[in-house]
């Protein structure tokens, strides 16, 4: 007996490889699509839409991300910068990937101005985004590099449901990104923390001094020249730090201050920057005007002047002074004049009022004898005496024909 054996079409054969390929690929999808996505933190900011920086930022914060949804990335809409929050209510990892980009977060803009110290800024954000101001120095104090200063001056977009770590890692990655971009320019790739810290402390006493973007270098010329010569820096902008950043320095807190914040006692640089900065003040820090100044002082402009030697300064400070006096007596005399024009407007109120009395009372007396002529009438006018005449009428024509029918 011959067994004949059927050899299969080439096209059965393929279709049967083409079914079984989409059956394991269907399979594969269903099995991603399943695959439960680890989540991390809800809230998280996406500094641009490419996707290296999506699955950067997406691991960076907790989520376990692999090859095929690096894949599945191509075919969707990608998200724009900005800040994105999920709420944990999709189901399958394709419906996460397809949604990410409807998941913006409402955002709040808070700006940090220059000379602000750290509790002033946490104080804020505090107060706007509706956090604790303590967990927000908990997180600040494990992040910051410096006692001070760490937060740069300038606007800062923040998610509204952002928590207390979310803010300050946002806040501080974004500072320290603008600084080591600066360090790098100045001091080249293999900066080192001693050298930004320096700058960021000069900076902070610059920005104490002027918040003239133009003055600034010349203020970072005087600040180097003293440090070369060994000259105290004595400038009262080193004394507004921490609790007294808000404090007038007078004389008596020169000589009390004990700190090493008093550039009037000690020479060199202060121990930790003062606040925040802005980066023209960083710029000015390490890029100080050529010149041989050594003081500077207000003009009548609110500018400052500079000078090489103590004399000129002294000059310069006696021009100053003369324009203050002129200025608080200019003052003086315009109080003196605004309390001569009260006092004549007071004087003309009462006089009006005495006038319009008399003619009150007069008024008053008139109503009143009008009243009482008034009333005289209306008991002439009284109907009584009608009603008694007419009863009187009735009662004789009744009595008329009771005599007419007798």
């Amino acid at each position: 007996m011959i067994d004949i054996i059927e050899e299969k079409h080439p096209l059965h054969r393929a279709a049967i490889i083409t079914s079984i390929s989409i059956a394991l690929i269907l399979f594969f999808l269903i099995m991603y699509n399943e695959t439960p996505l680890t989540k991390g933190k809800s809230t998280f900011y996406l500094p641009s839409s490419s996707p290296a920086t999506i699955i950067q930022t997406l691991e960076e914060n907790g989520y376990e991300l692999n090859a095929f949804d690096r894949i599945a990335m191509m075919f969707i809409k990608s998200p724009d910068k900005g800040w994105y929050r999920i709420d944990g209510d999709e189901v399958g990892r394709f419906s996460f990937w397809k949604n990410l980009h409807k998941k913006q977060a409402k955002s709040i803009r808070i700006i940090v101005y220059a000379g602000e110290t750290s509790s002033e800024i946490l104080h804020r954000f505090a107060r706007e985004m509706l956090l604790s101001e303590a967990k927000l120095k908990e997180y600040h104090d494990e992040f910051a590099r410096f006692k001070e200063g760490n937060i740069l001056a300038g606007k800062y977009r923040l998610s509204r449901s952002s928590n207390e770590e979310t803010v300050m890692r946002h806040v501080l990655d974004n500072s320290y990104i603008e600084m080591d971009f600066f360090a790098r320019e100045e001091f080249g790739s293999d900066f080192n923390e001693t050298q930004l810290k320096e700058a960021l402390i000069i900076a902070s006493i610059i920005q104490k001094e002027s918040n003239d973007i133009k003055e600034m270098p010349s203020i970072s010329s005087v600040i180097q020249n003293r440090l070369k010569k060994g000259m105290r820096l004595q400038m009262d902008g080193t004394l507004n730090y921490g609790k007294y950043v808000r404090t007038i320095v007078t004389p008596e807190r020169i000589k009390t201050d004990k700190s090493r914040y008093n550039t009037y006692k000690y020479k060199g640089l202060v121990p930790a920057p003062l606040g925040s900065v802005s980066i023209e003040a960083l710029q000015a820090a390490v890029s100080p005007s050529e010149s041989d100044y050594l003081f500077f002082v207000l003009n009548a402009k609110g500018k400052h002047v500079f000078a090489e030697t103590y004399q000129k300064h002294l000059k310069n400070v006696k021009v100053f002074k003369a324009h203050l006096r002129q200025r608080d007596k200019m003052k003086k005399d315009k109080e003196k004049k605004k309390q001569k024009v009260l006092k004549q407007k007071t004087k003309q109120k009462e006089a009006k009022q005495s006038v319009k009395k008399p003619v009150r009372t007069t008024e008053k007396k008139v109503i009143k004898e009008k009243t009482v002529t008034q009333e005289k009438d209306l008991k002439k006018k009284s109907p009584k005496k009608t009603i008694d005449s007419n009863k009187s009428r009735i009662q004789k024509l009744f009595s008329d024909i009771n005599a007419t029918k007798k």
